[in-house]
């Protein structure tokens, strides 16, 4: 199976967009937020659809539709896919996932609706596979996330794997039999779920139901007692409380009637005392206020002010004498002080120059006095020896080599030498022949040293020449350079001895240092001067703003002197100028302090001056103002007593009038007596200790209380009563209860042995499975290790795969130990567990069919040199099946624009979309294409 594209009519951010795929291997690349878990998704939803049922579905199905339905409208959504089978068919597969109704797969060539040979609900293409939704999604399709999942699916993905081993010539009979004997069990005995409804689970629940019925009927019969004594007890608490609330009423009306009597006694009391409406005693008369005033004048009167210090005519006359504010400045402003300053550093500086330096003559030669000394030193040059010993030598080796004698005349009487002994050794002359040999052999030998002692002599004859060659050059050299520096000393009218020329030079060299200290003598006067000059100015200026009429040849200097002295006489008299402010703030503090003593003696006098006019008034005398105010305040104080007996008096007289309410004293003590006989027949009847009310409560509150409990306790007698009658007629049998709870117990019996015998068959049964895994265990980690070597650089090159459980080890090629693949590191973790899912497409697959891989960012973990590695295996897998990889990596579109040969590969590129585009179709475009419009997010 390959797919050709993939259309998402309406998916996630995609509408109507459309992604073709290569047949080999096909690299889809993009930023973040291009698409690319959404086509990922979209490409396995278009194969397997999703499963059609009531309710909600899973959560992992509730969670892949919120993140994948369509933004812009999310009722509909839609994927198709163009799928080519091996056996030839190109199908057009169509997936409605939101409805789940408008599902198909249709035969492109015949035109025929083939959805019922992968119909599950929905058309799931993963069927021509052998597969189904969960071990497609298990196997085939893979994110990042997901690669370590295929070792949680082991369970689900057993049927493939018994399936697959089967098909690869393993015993399969002991799959087939567990499977029948499952079904046989499955039918005679049922599993074991709430929401089963085999024969096991049937006796469970018939069981449950009749020991629920057993139990139920005891429960009713233990209830019905229970409620019967439950009648009784809300009889005897309604008796109770009604009996409380008889009690109370008539605690209520005994203290009703006490409150009447008490009512009458305090009328009689208060009629005997006052017959008539007492007299009213106005309490706020003028006299009183007037005496209230006068003694709280004369008791809050002012206390005379003691006055102390100088008055305020001295501090007036103090005031008149001090001078004004002088104007000017009262310290030197600081320009003035800075220029001044300045000013002296300036001339400080022309003082610290000195005098100007002697200067020495220049010897006027034109020459500077490292020239001089470059023409002393080519003059000094040293006239190198001959090298009369060398040159002797290298005669002589010239000489000897040419007596030599030539080694081609000595090899040449060697060989002839031998050519005769050869001759007379044929004409058997034995003892001529040695001879013959014996000269070959000497002129041989000394043909082979007369060649050695030859190249010797040359070897040597050529390094007695590179030994005198550089004599020779030297030697010229230097006479060269002394003759051109004598040329050149001549024609400049220079001595030509070295000595005079380098004293020559120094005597220029040092003409040139005066010269330069001159001059630089000259510029530090220069400016120093002025320096001085800008400083005498800007100290002019600063005394002129300062207000000093100076003209320019003024001295600035003394005027600064002149300056200051005056800032200081200034101070000065701004210092006793100063002491004006606090004179007149003393003198206006004393004209304050005087005026409020001689209000004080004012009031002190007008509250003395009322208090005796009171006094008068009253006809009170005394010998002096204390007595005075001591005898008002005994008048006021006999005064409120006289109010006060009056006021009581008149509340009196209004509590009676009160009590008898309009009516007279016979009406309240009538009604005493009433009340005291409603108390007495309240209580008739009820014992002695019933007739009480708690301390403290609101009576009426209280009784409130009890009644309503007197009724609710009516109300739950008679419920309970009714309840119990209804009870007595719906009571169920106890004894036949417990007769079905037993036969119901020996029917499960029964079952459960049947399912004992079953499970001890495919107990054995499963051990023949297990050989059907250890069959299927080298398949699969033969698949591994193919390309285990690979990815992992050689580290690990063994594989050992559980089928039962998925677990993978590996042995280590370094140290030769097993390793537990979910504990290496996490890129090579995901990477042997991707090699894994290669090889259950591989071989879970036994329809005939190719499964492709649609992997999702597979690489992540990978370092720059094992991702190479890694895609290298996955575009080698791509010649036997289709491979979609989903990546963000730069690097592996990089290496796909390398790798990649269409049209057998494809690197599809998908730039980074925007919500404002993602309802616009548009087509994923391959790396020789342009894309009309961004793609869409994630």
């Amino acid at each position: 199976m390959r797919i050709q594209r993939i259309v998402a009519r309406a998916f996630g951010p995609f509408g109507g967009s459309t992604l073709d795929l290569a047949p080999g291997m096909t690299v889809v690349a993009g930023p973040n937020e291009s698409g690319k878990s959404s086509w990922h998704a979209a490409l396995r939803l278009a194969i397997t659809g999703v499963r059609r049922g009531k309710g909600p579905g899973t959560a992992a199905e509730r969670a892949l539709a919120e993140r994948h339905k369509p933004w812009d409208q999310p009722d509909r959504w839609e994927v198709e896919a163009r799928l080519a089978l091996d056996d030839g068919r190109i199908i057009d597969i169509t997936q409605d996932l939101a409805s789940k109704v408008a599902c198909r797969a249709i035969d492109v060539a015949l035109g025929r609706d083939v959805s019922d040979e992968i119909l599950d609900g929905t058309p799931d293409a993963s069927r021509w596979l052998g597969l189904d939704r969960d071990s497609f999604a298990s196997t085939v399709s893979v994110s990042q996330a997901q690669i370590m999942a295929v070792a949680g699916a082991a369970e689900e993905l057993q049927e493939q794997m018994q399936r697959a081993a089967a098909t690869h010539g393993a015993d399969a009979t002991a799959a087939e039999a567990i499977a029948r004997l499952e079904q046989f069990r499955r039918d005679a005995v049922g599993a074991d779920t709430v929401a089963a409804k085999g024969p096991l689970r049937t006796a469970k629940n018939r069981l449950a139901a009749a020991v629920a019925a057993r139990d139920h009927a005891t429960v009713a019969h233990a209830d019905f007692l229970e409620r019967a004594a439950q009648v009784d007890a809300a009889e005897r608490a309604a008796h109770a409380a009604r009996l409380r609330l008889a009690g109370a009423e008539a605690a209520a009306a005994r203290m009703q009637a006490a409150e009447a009597a008490a009512r009458a006694a305090r009328a009689a009391e208060l009629a005997s005392r006052h017959p008539e409406p007492p007299a009213t005693l106005a309490a706020g008369d003028e006299l009183a206020a007037r005496a209230a005033a006068a003694v709280d004048g004369y008791r809050n009167r002012p206390a005379p002010i003691e006055l102390a210090g100088p008055t305020s005519a001295q501090i007036e006359a103090e005031l008149a004498a001090l001078p004004t504010a002088p104007a000017g400045d009262l310290r030197p402003h600081p320009t003035v002080v800075e220029a001044h300053r300045a000013l002296a550093l300036a001339g400080e500086a022309v003082r610290l120059i000195g005098d100007r330096p002697v200067q020495v003559p220049d010897p006027g030669t034109g020459w500077d006095a490292a020239a001089l000394r470059d023409l002393a030193a080519r003059l000094a040059l040293p006239e190198l020896p001959e090298a009369a010993d060398l040159e002797a030598e290298l005669a002589q080796l010239r000489r000897r080599h040419d007596r030599g004698v030539p080694a081609l005349a000595t090899f040449g009487g060697a060989a002839l030498s031998l050519a005769v002994a050869a001759g007379l050794m044929l004409a058997g002359s034995a003892p001529f022949a040695a001879a013959a040999a014996t000269l070959g052999a000497v002129l041989l030998i000394a043909g082979f040293v007369g060649v050695r002692g030859r190249q010797a002599a040359v070897e040597t004859m050529r390094q007695a020449e590179a030994s005198v060659d550089p004599y020779r050059r030297n030697r010229h050299a230097a006479e060269a350079t002394r003759a051109a520096a004598v040329l050149q000393a001549q024609e400049a009218g220079l001595p030509q001895d070295p000595a005079a020329l380098h004293a020559l030079a120094d005597r220029v060299a040092e003409a040139a240092l005066q010269e330069e200290a001159a001059a630089k003598w000259d510029a530090r006067r220069q400016e120093s001067e002025a320096q001085r000059a800008a400083a005498h100015s800007s100290l002019l200026a600063a005394l002129r703003e300062r207000g000093e009429d100076l003209a320019d040849d003024d001295d600035p200097a003394a005027a600064a002197d002149a300056y200051v002295a005056a800032c200081e006489r200034r101070a000065e008299q701004a210092r006793q100028a100063d002491r004006a402010q606090g004179l007149r703030a003393q003198l206006e503090a004393r004209l304050a302090t005087e005026g409020a003593a001689a209000a004080a003696r004012l009031r002190a006098d007008q509250a003395a001056t009322a208090l005796r006019a009171v006094a008068q008034e009253l006809g009170l005398s005394g010998a002096d103002d204390d007595q005075l105010c001591a005898a008002v305040t005994q008048w006021r104080t006999e005064r409120a007593d006289a109010f006060r007996d009056s006021q009581q008096a008149l509340a009196e007289w209004q509590q009676l009038q009160g009590l008898l309410d309009g009516g007279s004293l016979a009406d309240l003590e009538a009604d005493a007596a009433r009340r005291r006989q409603r108390a007495t027949e309240l209580a008739t009847g009820l014992p002695p200790d019933a007739v009480t009310l708690p301390m403290g409560v609101d009576v009426e509150e209280h009784l409130a209380t009890l009644r309503h409990e007197a009724q609710r306790s009516e109300r739950e007698h008679d419920l309970a009563r009714g309840s119990l009658d209804a009870m007595r007629s719906a009571l169920p049998d106890v004894a036949e209860a417990e007769e079905a709870s037993e036969s119901a117990r020996r029917e499960l019996e029964r079952v459960q042995r049947q399912a004992a015998t079953i499970d001890t068959t495919l107990g054995l049964l499963r051990a023949a499975q297990e050989r059907v895994h250890r069959d299927l265990a080298p398949v699969l980690a033969r698949a591994v290790e193919r390309w285990l070597p690979v990815v992992s650089r050689g580290a690990y090159h063994e594989v050992s795969v559980d089928p039962a459980s998925l677990r993978v080890i590996v042995k280590e090629a370094a140290s030769g130990q097993w390793r537990d693949a979910r504990l290496l590191s996490e890129g090579t973790r995901e990477q042997i567990y991707l090699l894994l899912r290669v090889a259950m497409a591989e071989h879970l697959v036994v329809t005939g069919e190719h499964a492709p891989l649609i992997l999702d960012e597979v690489t992540a973990q990978c370092d720059g040199e094992r991702k190479r590695e890694l895609l290298d295996v996955l575009h080698a897998v791509s010649a036997e099946r289709q491979v979609i990889l989903f990546t963000h990596d730069d690097e592996v579109a990089t290496w796909a624009e390398a790798a990649l040969v269409e049209p057998q590969d494809a690197l599809v590129r998908l730039p980074r979309r925007s919500r404002a585009t993602a309802a616009v179709p548009v087509e994923a475009t391959r790396e020789d294409e342009t894309p009309l419009v961004p793609l869409t997010v994630d």
